[in-house]
């Protein structure tokens, strides 16, 4: 008798302990999330088989330069259909990434969950670039360098697109694994394309407007690298203190 309590006992622990348990990832990531990378594939499918040629020549100008020069001649990717689909994802794609990397470090579900903050780092992002543009725009009118300055945005659209792609599956995997592993992966990639992209206009604006390096540099820190180091700095402040400021 006294094996069978001990039996009984053992396989009651073995079983308690075993019990699966569900993993909670509702608060973090809502079904709304799922709407938005759906969206973002769907108007990258209308892109691409609507204009299969300009959507290939976006995804090649970082590897391409000639693209870019082509793209500029023949048609303003910046202010057509293909550019704004592109610029509208990439907002969507980036904010959420934004969203969910505040949310995960800092914990506060309450806060920042809610499809209302979303919008908020929509609105930051896409003010961000907006601004961006048309100081790029001015400084190119002001020093009548526009073919270098074109370049600069069409270059750096095109780079939007190519996130776009990684954004997509990325995502897909950050809404159903939102760790911090994943979405440090996330913001490393992002990084990296963009430095990518920085350091490869950076030389053929050169080539362009005939500048001095040390004006391009003042250029560069002003509208790409200031930009990003204040944004971030701002994200790590939202983290820690729940603060901007």
């Amino acid at each position: 008798m006294s094996e069978i309590a001990d039996i009984q006992i053992v396989t009651e622990n073995l079983a308690s302990t075993l019990e699966p348990s569900l993993r909670v990832v509702k608060a973090i990531s809502p079904s709304w999330n799922f709407i938005i990378v759906f969206a973002a594939i769907f108007l990258m499918v209308i892109n691409k088989q609507l204009y299969s040629l300009r959507f290939r020549m976006m995804l090649s100008v970082l590897s391409q330069p000639s693209d870019s020069d082509r793209m500029s001649r023949e048609w303003n990717p910046i202010l057509s259909i293909n550019g704004l689909t592109v610029f509208v994802s990439y907002i969507a794609l980036l904010a959420l990434v934004v969203q969910k990397i505040i949310l995960v470090f800092s914990g506060n579900t309450g806060l920042y969950g809610s499809f209302s903050f979303y919008l908020d780092v929509c609105t930051f992002i896409a003010a961000l670039c907006i601004i961006q543009y048309l100081f790029i725009t001015l400084y190119g009118w002001l020093f009548g360098i526009e073919s270098a300055t074109t370049h600069h945005t069409v270059t750096h659209l095109s780079t939007m697109a190519i996130l776009n792609i990684g954004l997509i599956v990325l995502g897909l995997i950050m809404i159903f694994y939102p760790t911090k592993f994943i979405l440090i992966i996330i913001s490393s990639i992002v990084l990296i394309i963009s430095g990518i992209r920085i350091f490869k206009t950076f030389f053929e604006f050169q080539i362009l407007s005939k500048m001095n390096l040390f004006n391009i540099f003042l250029y560069f820190c002003t509208l790409e690298i200031i930009p990003l180091s204040v944004a971030i700095t701002m994200l790590c402040r939202l983290v820690v203190t729940n603060c901007v400021l």
